[in-house]
């Protein structure tokens, strides 16, 4: 076989081989992999949850009661406002500073005077209670203590305020609570009074010194416009900005002068180039009459020199006195021209001078207008600060007055008050400990203990807890097979096919059997080897269904019983002592059997059993190396559909190896809660080592309970469950 075959049709993937710590499958942290592995242990979840409830139960036993009393109280502010000078009391307490002062005086309820105060009303008002309470007397100190322990809520999307206090003897909560209530407004009244008179003291020297400074400020004021004279500056500014304008329409009228020239000047230089036309004569040109009258006379000799030239040739009298007068002429305005561009180059020179002063001027303008415009803002800024000053400090005088008034018309008037919306009554249930609560948590706390026990155990103990641990690993799961306690013999589960055609076992060994006969699989499945890690994992039991299935269906089946160190078939399908076995034909090399001879024929149609016996003396090791086993099979190819080898475990020896080179694909057996994963991996990875194609995995014992369910199982019916281990050659065990 070549490796790039070996891992077709679903078979196991390439993974890192065995050594080292094996770590549970990736899909060990899925959720749904971790309820199935609790519910598989839930025997240990059920105790630990009982332990939990029988602990809490106790301690609930063990508890003191403490009980809760709870009173309620509003807290509200009336102050007066100054309307039309009559003083309004109204409710301000949705005001902002309403919650000001809400704050600070519920701040004071935990205040030293709020103690004193309490612990005095508590003793006037139970003065037997001085005496004796629970066998001995309460003191002021013991009483403070007690009041710091008192719970002071404050609702804040409401006025009220929530007083409650926690003790074992229900009626001293009560009282302790009421009496509080009550001191809660004396307090308020007292503190409130107190402010009052003191806030009249206050804002009278507030007043004074508002006064002193709102003079202070408008001195300052004055002082500043004197100083600055900003409307003079002003005006400053707006003449020269006048200024700044016309200088500015002076300079564009001498850009737009020199441009003027500039072009008439670039007119009269092209003049020497071309034949002047006194159509195209721009206007300002300099002696411009003159100039014309140049023109005329040069253009009168031209046309007589074009005359002379039609009648005569260049050697006629008359031409040449033509031409000459032509020639004049032209000079003339030659030199008349030359002195025209001169006059025109002066004048343009006097004009850019004359931008350049203008600029000069427009600059000096301008840097005078910012250094006003500056200090005009400067000035203007310092200005509006000192009168938002006079405004704040009026303001401020007038707010003072205003207080001043209202504190004299509240002085006498109580600004705050409590009102007791509910007195807090006897209570008779406990709040500490609640005994369903501690129950059900010491319950929920054992259950999460014992849920992770489980997790814990399942990851330490490194086995496959759930069909989807296989798919972890890359297999192929052919089939679930479903676990089942109450069985009679292995003989009878093994040849259930024969006896129960419609068991749900004989139904999922159909399912297995038709899909290893489908078309993706057929060209591996000829010569198939069962194997599993450890004995009591199920590769008998399910080489024996899986033959059976395989005949029942229609097909030629051999199924050979390659575990020569403790064969079974023998003993499961009743073979004759005397009939040859395949230990001995490798072992004595007597060729003078044919192959068929071996053969057990006859079990049921199409089914054929190649079966062995123990001989203690023989080691089955030396012997599947020899060509004898590779010509058995080759011949079991020509004869047979299917052959089906059950092969010892892979784990205690090396047999399977061997005979894994001889099989077309190799069909793993594991035990759902006893494989290891470990184990399973070292297989795989031997297997692949001599490229021998995993075809896939048949899951064994899947339990018929929640875990089952979510172990994502195909199929349930009755199984089995295995035991034992593999200590001898000849004991009945898988």
């Amino acid at each position: 076989m070549n490796t790039q075959n070996v891992y077709q049709g679903g078979g196991v993937n390439p993974r890192p081989g065995a050594g080292g710590p094996i770590a549970p499958a990736t899909s060990g942290l899925d959720p749904m992999n971790l309820l199935r592995i609790v519910l598989r242990r839930w025997v240990i979840v059920v105790l630990l949850a009982i332990a939990g409830g029988l602990i809490g139960t106790l301690y609930v036993q063990q508890t003191v009661p403490i009980f809760l009393a709870k009173a309620e109280i509003k807290m509200s502010v009336r102050r007066p406002r100054v309307i039309n000078n009559e003083a309004v009391f109204e409710d301000s307490s949705a005001n902002r500073d309403s919650d000001v002062i809400f704050n600070t005086r519920f701040a004071e309820f935990r205040s030293p005077a709020m103690e004193k105060l309490a612990a005095q009303e508590y003793l006037e008002r139970y003065p037997d209670r001085a005496t004796v309470r629970g066998g001995a007397g309460i003191g002021r100190y013991t009483l403070s203590t007690w009041i710091r322990d008192v719970s002071w809520y404050k609702d804040p999307s409401a006025n009220i305020v929530y007083v409650s206090y926690e003790s074992s003897d229900p009626e001293f909560a009560a009282e302790l609570v009421n009496v509080l209530t009550h001191c809660a407004g004396v307090l308020m009244m007292q503190e409130n009074q107190a402010l009052s008179d003191e806030a009249v003291k206050w804002l009278i020297s507030q007043v004074e010194e508002q006064r002193e400074s709102l003079e202070e400020v408008e001195k300052q004021l004055a002082s500043i416009r004197k100083e600055l004279q900003l409307g003079s500056l002003e005006q400053r500014k707006t003449t020269l900005d006048l200024s700044l304008a016309s200088v500015s329409q002076e300079k564009e009228e001498a850009i737009s002068r020199l441009a003027s020239r500039k072009t008439v000047c670039e007119f009269v230089s092209g003049l020497k180039d071309t034949d002047p036309n006194l159509e195209i004569l721009p206007t300002g040109l300099p002696k411009e009459e003159q100039l014309n009258e140049l023109i005329q006379d040069w253009k009168t000799a031209n046309n007589e020199l074009l005359l002379m030239a039609d009648r005569y040739t260049e050697i006629h009298p008359d031409y040449r006195t033509a031409q000459e007068k032509e020639t004049r002429v032209r000079k003339r305005l030659g030199q008349f021209i030359e002195l025209s561009t001169k006059a025109i180059l002066n004048e343009i020179a006097l004009l850019g001078k004359q931008v350049k002063q203008i600029d000069l001027r427009i600059g000096l303008m301008r840097s005078e207008s910012i250094e006003l415009e500056q200090s005009l803002v400067s000035g203007t800024q310092r200005l509006q600060r000192l009168e938002r000053k006079r405004d704040a400090a009026d303001n401020a005088y007038q707010s003072m007055l205003r207080r001043m008034e209202e504190a004299r018309l509240s002085a006498d008037e109580n600004m705050a008050y409590t009102k007791v919306i509910r007195n807090a009554s006897v209570p008779r249930i406990p709040v500490r400990p609640r005994k369903m609560r501690v129950v059900a948590m010491s319950c929920f706390l054992g259950v999460l203990v014992g849920a992770g026990l489980a997790i814990a155990l399942a990851f330490f103990t490194d086995k496959i807890e759930v069909v989807s641990d296989l798919k972890a690993l890359g297999l192929n799961v052919l089939g679930t097979i479903p676990s089942q306690k109450k069985v009679d013999s292995r003989v009878e589960l093994a040849t259930i096919g024969l006896r129960d055609k419609f068991s749900h076992m004989v139904e999922i060994f159909a399912g297995i059997n038709a899909l290893v006969s489908s078309d993706k699989y057929i060209d591996r499945t000829q010569v198939m080897l069962i194997c599993s890690i450890m004995p009591g994992e199920g590769k008998t039991i399910s080489a024996c269904n899986l033959a059976i299935s395989s005949a029942l269906n229609g097909s030629r089946t051999l199924l050979i019983d390659g575990d020569l160190r403790r064969p079974q078939l023998v003993n499961i399908f009743k073979v004759d002592e005397e009939h040859p076995s395949l230990l001995e034909w490798l072992s004595n090399g007597k060729h003078e059997l044919r192959h068929d001879q071996l053969v057990s024929a006859g079990i049921i149609e199409n089914l054929d059993v190649i079966t062995s016996r123990h001989l203690q003396e023989i080691n089955p090791a030396e012997l599947l190396g020899r060509g004898q086993l590779a010509e058995l099979l080759d011949w079991a190819r020509g004869e047979y559909d299917r052959v089906i080898i059950d092969s010892p475990p892979l784990g205690p020896v090396g047999d399977a190896q061997v005979l894994a080179n001889h099989a077309d694909s190799v069909v793993m057996i594991s035990r759902i809660g006893r494989t290891r994963r470990r184990g399973l991996q070292f297989a795989l990875a031997r297997f692949r080592e001599i490229d021998a194609h995993v075809l896939g995995c048949i899951a064994n014992d899947v339990p018929h309970s929640l875990s089952g369910l979510f172990g994502g199982a195909e199929g349930y019916g009755y199984a089995y469950g295995y035991g034992g281990s593999y200590k001898s050659y000849g004991r009945d065990e898988d």
